[in-house]
C-alpha cells in the first residue's frame, strides 16, 4: 500500500513559542485519518503543512508521494499542491467576485483543463454535494454551509491524490455532515487517495481508519474499539 504523506520528529515553532513538538504522521492510500483537538491545539498549523502550504521551521523531512519536500522551491511545492491536494481551510477561502461554480472551476482550468470538460466534471461534483442549484450564486449570497460544500467540491473536483480537510463539518448539519462524510469516504477508496480531516468534535465517530488528538503540543495516537 503506498505511503502518500509521512511526516517524521516534526518540531514546529511560532516565534520562540513551539505549537507542534516531535509529531510524526503517515497517511497511506485508501486511509482516511481524523485528527481532534481543541481550538488553538494546532491542528491547523499540522494541516496545513501536511498540504505543503506551510513551511515547516525545522529540518525534518516531510515525504510526499516519495518525494522530499524539505528543500524544494515555492514553485514546486506549488505545483504538487495543485496537481495531488485538495485542500479544504476552516474558512473556505472562496474567491468572494467569482461564482460558486467559477470557484470550482478554477483548479481545472489552472490545470489545463478544456471548458467544456471543466464545466461537466464541476456540476457533477457540485450536485453530489447538493449545490448545483446555487452553483450561479456568488459566496457571499449563500449560507455558511453551502460555501463550505463549494470549497469540498472545489478541492474534489481535480482528483486528488491527498485530501486535506480543516473542519470541514463545522457549519454543516448532522444530516448533510453524514452525506458529505460518505461521498468523502467513498472517493477515498475508489481512487486509492487519502484524507486528513481534523475536528473539534471530540466525540462523533467516524468510520476512519486511524484517529490521532493533539494535546500539549503532540500527536498522540487514539486507540478505536470497532
Amino acid at each position: 500500500m503506498e505511503c502518500l504523506l509521512e511526516i517524521t520528529g516534526l518540531t514546529h515553532r511560532y516565534g520562540s513559542d513551539i505549537v507542534l513538538e516531535d509529531v510524526s504522521l503517515k497517511i497511506l492510500e485508501n486511509k482516511i485519518v481524523i485528527m481532534r483537538g481543541r481550538t488553538g491545539a494546532g491542528k491547523t498549523t499540522l494541516a496545513k503543512i501536511a498540504a505543503l502550504i506551510t513551511k515547516p521551521c525545522s529540518e525534518k523531512k516531510i515525504v510526499f508521494l516519495e518525494k522530499d519536500t524539505s528543500f524544494i522551491s515555492d514553485e514546486e511545492r506549488a505545483q504538487l499542491r495543485l496537481k495531488y491536494i485538495g485542500y479544504v481551510d476552516q474558512s473556505y477561502k472562496l474567491i468572494s467576485t467569482l461564482t460558486l461554480l467559477e470557484n470550482v472551476i478554477l483548479p481545472l482550468r489552472l490545470l489545463g483543463w478544456g471548458k467544456k470538460r471543466a464545466l461537466e466534471k464541476s456540476e457533477e461534483v457540485m450536485a453530489e454535494l447538493g449545490i448545483k442549484n446555487i452553483m450561479n450564486k456568488y459566496p457571499f449570497q449563500v449560507s455558511g454551509g453551502q460555501r463550505q460544500r463549494t470549497a469540498i467540491a472545489r478541492a474534489l473536483v481535480k482528483d486528488p491524490k491527498l485530501l486535506v480537510l480543516d473542519e470541514p463539518f463545522s457549519n454543516l448539519d448532522e444530516e448533510t455532515t453524514s452525506s458529505v462524510y460518505s461521498l468523502i469516504h467513498r472517493y477515498i477508496r475508489e481512487n486509492k487517495a487519502g484524507a486528513l480531516i481534523t475536528t473539534t468534535d471530540l466525540y462523533t465517530k467516524y468510520n476512519c481508519d486511524e484517529e490521532y488528538m493533539i494535546h500539549n503540543k503532540k500527536l498522540h495516537s487514539v486507540l478505536r474499539e470497532d
